[in-house]
């Protein structure tokens, strides 16, 4: 997939580029520069089947975090909230806090699985911010 596929993707579905989507927009970024480097290493190295088998595998990684980006942004739709712009996790949190009168053992698998998904995000943001988004 390119650039203009995943434009088209998110337009056709009036998603929004949130932070959270660019995160794993840099992943895919992240995965392609290192494609990139293994291919050129492949031109003065030609038919090394274990560095094809790399480039194929990173490149496998960099459409999945496209793939990723396009499902963070279908959440964020859903949900009607986007997850850094609106908050993150400490607000909606809040929100089971209150909602639950603070029994968050009440909390349904999504709005687990939604906090969960924002501890992922924060981890992700973190590891962005070391350089480290494709480890």
């Amino acid at each position: 997939m390119d650039y203009r596929e995943y434009q088209a993707i998110m337009k056709e579905n009036g998603y929004k580029e949130s932070r959270a989507v660019r995160l794993f927009l840099k992943r895919a970024a992240a995965f392609n520069k290192r494609k990139q480097i293994l291919m050129k290493r492949e031109e003065a190295d030609g038919g090394n089947r274990i560095l094809n088998q790399y480039i194929k595998k990173t490149e496998e990684q960099r459409w999945k975090a496209v793939w990723d980006a396009i499902d963070c942004a279908a959440i964020e739709q859903r949900q009607g909230f986007m997850f850094f712009e609106d908050g993150g996790g400490d607000k909606f949190m809040d929100v089971m806090i209150a909602q639950y009168k603070g029994d968050l053992s009440q909390m349904t698998a999504i709005e687990k699985a939604t906090y969960k998904y924002y501890e992922l995000l924060d981890e992700m943001a973190k590891r962005a911010r070391e350089g480290a988004l494709v480890n």
